[in-house]
């Protein structure tokens, strides 16, 4: 018969680490607001029709 391994008890210590602050957002302070409009103002403007011409069809 295998012989008993003896007891062990696990001992958790306390971390003598100042507690860190969690990270920010990945995206850091990136304004999306702001990214948002300057790739509305890249983006080529849709022509627009007159209401005569559009209402003639």
């Amino acid at each position: 018969m295998r012989a008993q391994s003896k007891p062990f008890i696990v001992e958790i210590k306390s971390s003598r680490r100042t507690e860190r602050r969690q990270s920010a957002s990945i995206w850091g302070n990136l304004d999306l607001a702001t990214v948002a409009e300057e790739i509305a103002e890249e983006l080529p403007q849709p022509v627009a029709v007159p209401e005569e011409a559009a209402g003639a069809q």
